[in-house]
C-alpha cells in the first residue's frame, strides 16, 4: 500500500472512544475513511476524563487498531472532538479599523477582528475551545459577508462569533494521558459543531433545524437558522440511562440490557403495532432462567425516558427564544438508530418533519460498516478538518508572498472557522 497521509479523529464519549482513521483522496475529493474501532473506557464519564491510566491505555489500544486496520500506516495527526457539559457557548461580535490607504480587507486584518469578538469575559477556570464567524459586515452597512477578503472597507470591518468554551482542568485531563503515550493532540473541536457541519444539509442549515445528537452519557443539541449555528447546550446524561432502566425492570444484566435494547428496542407505541405483539427473551441475572416478555412492555420502560429526553430538548427551544425559526430536526447519534425515534421526538417538541441524520456518500467513501451511526462524529469531524486545511493551504499559496506573517498564523487560521465553509 501507497504511503498515505492518514489522520485520525476520536470521539471522547462515555466509557468509550470511537475513532477513525481517513485522507483525502485528490482523485474524488472525497473523505477516504480506511478504518473505525470503538474502544471501552472506563477511564471515561460524560466526556470527562475520570482515570488517566485507564484513558492512556484506551488511546494506545485506538491508534494500535487503526494503525493495524490501516495496513501499517502510520498516522501523521490526531483530533479530537469534544463532547459534555462543561463545554458552554456564546455569542459575540469584533470591530476593527481599516486605516491603510488601499482600503482592501486583508487576512492580517480578518484576524485582528476575530482577535478582538473574542475578547470575551469568560469564568477564570474556563478557556475557549472554538471561535467560529458566523458573517462580516463592512463599514456597517453591509452585513452577511462570509469571506471579506479582497472587498473595500472605507472604515471598519466586524464580525459576528460563535465562541465554545470548557472547563481547563478538563481539557488539560484530556491532553495529558494522551501526551503520557508520546502523542500529541493537533486540534481539538466542539463534536456538536462538527456535525450540524456535515449532518445537516445546506438548505436545512439555512431553513432552520434543531440537531439532537443521543449519546450514552451525554446529549448535544443545536440549533442551526440562517446557515449557522445559533444555540447549543450540552446534557450529563443520555442513552445508558434506558439500558439502566430494561436491567432493573427485567432484573437483567447491563449487557444483556445493551443488547435487548439494540435488538428490540422501540419506543412509540405506533410505530410498529405487529411487533408489540412478539416476546423478547430475557436472561435472568445469574443466566440460569429466561423468561420472554411482550415487546409492548419494553415499550412501557423505554418510551417514558425518551421521551424526559426529549421534553429537555423542547426546554431547549424554548430557553434559546428561537422555536420560530425551526423547521425541521434532525436526530443523530447510537441512541437514533431506535425504531420510532422520529415519531416520538415530532410529537414531543411538536416539529413535524425530523429524521436520521447521518454522513452525506457525497462527501465520504468508506466501506458500508463505517456509516453506523456510533461513527458519525468522529467522521463530521475529519471532514472538518479537512476543509479548513484545505482552506488553509489556499490562504496559504495565495498571500504567504505578500504577507510572511500568514506563515506564523497557520495554526490560528485551522482554528478558526470560515462561515463560508460552515454555510455549505
Amino acid at each position: 500500500m501507497a504511503k498515505l497521509n492518514l489522520i485520525a479523529g476520536m470521539d471522547i464519549g462515555s466509557g468509550k472512544i470511537t475513532a477513525v482513521s481517513a485522507y483525502m483522496d485528490q482523485e474524488t475529493g472525497k473523505l477516504k475513511v480506511v478504518a473505525g474501532v470503538v474502544v471501552p473506557c472506563e477511564g471515561l464519564r460524560e466526556g470527562i476524563v475520570t482515570n488517566i491510566k485507564q484513558v492512556s491505555s484506551a488511546v494506545a489500544n485506538v491508534i494500535r487498531q487503526l494503525e493495524e486496520k490501516s495496513g501499517g500506516q502510520v498516522l501523521r495527526g490526531l483530533y479530537i472532538a469534544l463532547r459534555g457539559e462543561h463545554l458552554q457557548s456564546m455569542k459575540s461580535q469584533g470591530s476593527y479599523n481599516i486605516s491603510r490607504a488601499d482600503k482592501e480587507v486583508t487576512s492580517e486584518d480578518i484576524k485582528r477582528v476575530i482577535e478582538n469578538a473574542s475578547g470575551v469575559s469568560i469564568k477564570s477556570d474556563n478557556e475557549i475551545v472554538n471561535v467560529i464567524p458566523q458573517g462580516f459586515t463592512i463599514d456597517k452597512q453591509q452585513r452577511g459577508i462570509p469571506n471579506p477578503e479582497g472587498m473595500v472597507a472605507l472604515t471598519s470591518l466586524d464580525v459576528d462569533v460563535y465562541i465554545v468554551t470548557g472547563h481547563s482542568s478538563a481539557l488539560m485531563n484530556l491532553q495529558k494521558p494522551i501526551e503520557n503515550i508520546g502523542l500529541r493532540i493537533d486540534d481539538t473541536y466542539y463534536g456538536l459543531m462538527c456535525l450540524c457541519e456535515n449532518v445537516l444539509r445546506k438548505e436545512e442549515k439555512q431553513l432552520g433545524a434543531i440537531l439532537i445528537d443521543l449519546g450514552g452519557q451525554t446529549i448535544s443539541v443545536g440549533i442551526c437558522a440562517d446557515g449557522i449555528l445559533q444555540y447549543s447546550k450540552e446534557f450529563n446524561f443520555g442513552c445508558d440511562l434506558v439500558t439502566s432502566d430494561i436491567a432493573a425492570a427485567f432484573n437483567t444484566s447491563t449487557a444483556n440490557a445493551q443488547k435487548i435494547k439494540e435488538e428490540s428496542g422501540l419506543c412509540f407505541p405506533r410505530y410498529n403495532e405487529d411487533a408489540q405483539e412478539e416476546e423478547v427473551r430475557v436472561p435472568s441475572l445469574d443466566g440460569k432462567t429466561i423468561t420472554p416478555f411482550k415487546k409492548t412492555i419494553l415499550l412501557d420502560i423505554i418510551q417514558p425516558r425518551m421521551q424526559e429526553f426529549f421534553e429537555a430538548v423542547r426546554d431547549c427551544i424554548i430557553e434559546s427564544d428561537l422555536s420560530d425559526l425551526i423547521t425541521r430536526g434532525v436526530i443523530t447519534g447510537g441512541g437514533s438508530a431506535m425504531p420510532g425515534i422520529e415519531n416520538l421526538a415530532s410529537q414531543v417538541l411538536g416539529v413535524k418533519e425530523i429524521h436520521r441524520g447521518l454522513i452525506s456518500r457525497d462527501f465520504v467513501d468508506a466501506e458500508e460498516e463505517l456509516f453506523d451511526s456510533k461513527y458519525t462524529t468522529a467522521i463530521s469531524l475529519l471532514l472538518y478538518v479537512t476543509k479548513r486545511e484545505i482552506f488553509d493551504q489556499k490562504k496559504e499559496s495565495e498571500i504567504v508572498s505578500k504577507s510572511p506573517i500568514m506563515k506564523v498564523c497557520k495554526n490560528f487560521f485551522r482554528k478558526i472557522i470560515n462561515s463560508e465553509i460552515f454555510g455549505g
